[in-house]
């Protein structure tokens, strides 16, 4: 059964909405993401994700899928008043350059 997907107006619903679509999309339950918001809470792992220089996998699973719209970075944009100026920034960034980062996965791939 397909899961529904969208954004509702509580955070942590949207952050577990991500979450689960990203493991419907996988096949398997997002341990490390699971634990890393154990571990720090959500605002400070969403956080620590969009500022990492390596895209994640949800969100080149997510862009692949055209759902950027539900990803983290979407998230955080949502609710930028939870988050450090920087954070959003980040977060904005990947997701203006999703198609460029995506254009430069298939050159890679292809040896260009």
């Amino acid at each position: 059964m397909q899961m529904e997907y969208f954004m509702t107006d509580n955070f942590d619903e949207d952050v577990e909405s991500t979450i689960k679509l990203y493991e419907d999309a996988i096949g398997q339950f997002a341990v490390r993401t699971w634990q890393m918001i154990e571990r720090l809470g959500k605002i400070k792992a969403l956080s620590k994700l969009v500022v990492s220089p390596d895209l994640q996998r949800g969100f080149k699973v997510l862009r692949d899928k055209g759902l950027l719209n539900l990803t983290f970075e979407a998230v955080i944009i949502k609710y930028r008043n939870k988050f450090e100026p920087s954070i959003v920034e980040a977060a904005q960034w990947r997701l203006d350059e999703a198609d460029n980062l995506l254009e430069n996965k298939v050159k890679t791939e292809l040896g260009e």
